[in-house]
């Protein structure tokens, strides 16, 4: 069995992260549907829209859409902040205990100890753990391509 490479890991991620946002799915042939992603193959790409609507105007409840004709799907939102990533990133680099930190992946919430929180908007807490954690959420985002 091959393993994914980390490319296509970091890929699978951000596909992933749509999740229950608001999307819009471009066809090859020029249609174009916008709603709320409910589902993803991410090998295939072939998705699942509710509440969806036609660039023309037409609600569809929902629409299942083969991979093989999607050609762009565009987020407006998009947070490069994701909480179990970013636990296992302070895990492996920061020398914080796993056991120290809990992930509420619903929230958009790293807890690290029990004063410190980390969201897609920075840090919470304060002393050392919190200074530390700091540290670690920019040289995240660095990482990650964000200017900091």
């Amino acid at each position: 069995m091959a393993y994914p490479t980390e490319p296509l890991r970091r890929l699978t991620s951000k596909i992933l992260s749509l999740m229950g946002q608001e999307v819009t799915v471009k066809l090859r042939d020029g249609r174009s549907y916008k709603g709320k992603l409910e589902g993803i193959d991410p090998q295939t790409l072939t998705l699942a829209l509710l509440d969806a609507s036609e660039a023309e105007g037409a609600s569809v409840p929902l629409i299942i859409i083969r991979g093989d004709v999607v050609s762009e799907i565009l987020a407006p939102e998009y947070s490069v902040f994701d909480p179990e990533e970013f636990a296992d990133f302070i895990v492996k680099h920061g020398g914080i205990e796993r056991h120290l930190v809990r992930v509420y992946k619903d929230l958009g919430v790293v807890e690290i100890g029990r004063g410190v929180r980390v969201t897609k908007d920075g840090v919470e807490g304060s002393g050392a753990l919190a200074h530390r954690a700091y540290s670690l959420f920019r040289e995240y985002l660095r990482q990650k391509g964000v200017k900091v």
